[in-house]
């Protein structure tokens, strides 16, 4: 997939937004001054009655945008399409990202903004076709700045969501001087089963373990592809100088390997973690 890189000549590229576009809004900016205050108290009432978005602006949010609106105000008005209007941009969409505002009530507080400046400039007779041809272009492009931004703010905090499960799903417990233990609970697939793998060599090399405990009493479905992963994660173990032992092997799980004719002859297997741990102290003992 072809990563795009957002910056300004790409708004600029992406929305056609040339120096004659943003000189046709800063010829008009002396004027348009007069409008400030109606437009924003035009868009603070709309915040505060807007049917289905009003809880997600409470008074403190508007008494922040308040603060800064004249630098709103003038990056818009005055044409100043450049990187600091995207990082502003940018900031305040993480700001409300943050807050957890959903994409559309910030998206409608941007539109509502415009429409309203839009009117301003009409009372103002400034509403040429080629002044507002430019206001538009700029009113698109803050628009996909926020949409890219909270995209790439759910995505990242998607991945840390992930990331944050991927570690309980893969919970490695030292439970005894030079013994690891790993239990697994559900289904193991490819991706968990290679999250395990680095997850347990990892421990393995960090904690100088002699012993590694798998317990699958937990585990919903044992087949080929789960049994390999398991002689998979012994194996490399024991390229590390540490025995692997899989406890957890009830009767209906011996049952499904045997009839699936898999080879675990080189594996140690218990039926209770409890075992599993006797051997292990054994083990790391002698």
């Amino acid at each position: 997939m072809l990563a795009i890189k957002r910056d300004l000549l790409y708004y600029k590229r992406q929305y056609f937004i040339t120096a004659l576009d943003l000189a046709h809004l800063a010829n008009a900016a002396e004027q348009m001054q007069a409008e400030r205050r109606k437009v924003f108290d035009e868009l603070y009432d709309w915040m505060r009655k807007h049917e289905d978005f009003a809880p997600y602006y409470p008074e403190d949010l508007i008494a922040a945008l308040a603060a800064n609106e004249k630098l709103f105000w003038d990056n818009t008005i005055e044409g100043r399409f450049n990187e600091d209007y995207i990082a502003t941009e940018k900031a305040y969409g993480q700001k409300f990202a943050q807050t957890g505002i959903p994409l559309e009530a910030y998206i409608a507080v941007l539109l509502a903004f415009h429409e309203f400046l839009y009117q301003a400039y009409q009372r103002q007779g400034l509403a040429s076709v080629e002044r507002m041809m430019a206001f538009k272009k700029l009113s698109q492009a803050s628009i996909e700045i926020i949409t890219s931004l909270y995209s790439d703010t759910n995505l990242k905090q998607l991945e840390e969501q992930n990331e944050a499960l991927r570690e309980l799903s893969t919970p490695v417990a030292e439970i005894w001087n030079g013994i690891l233990l790993l239990p697994l609970v559900g289904f193991i697939d490819s991706k968990r089963a290679k999250d395990m793998m680095e997850s347990m060599l990892s421990n393995v090399s960090e904690k100088q373990a002699k012993v590694f405990i798998l317990d699958i009493s937990g585990v919903a479905i044992i087949d080929t592809a789960v049994a390999n992963h398991l002689i998979k994660m012994t194996k490399a173990s024991r390229l590390m100088g540490c025995n692997c032992i899989i406890s957890g092997i009830s009767g209906s799980i011996a049952q499904t390997i045997v009839e699936l004719g898999i080879q675990i002859d080189e594996i140690q297997t218990t039926g209770s973690m409890r075992d599993a741990l006797a051997l292990a102290m054994k083990q790391t003992q002698s």
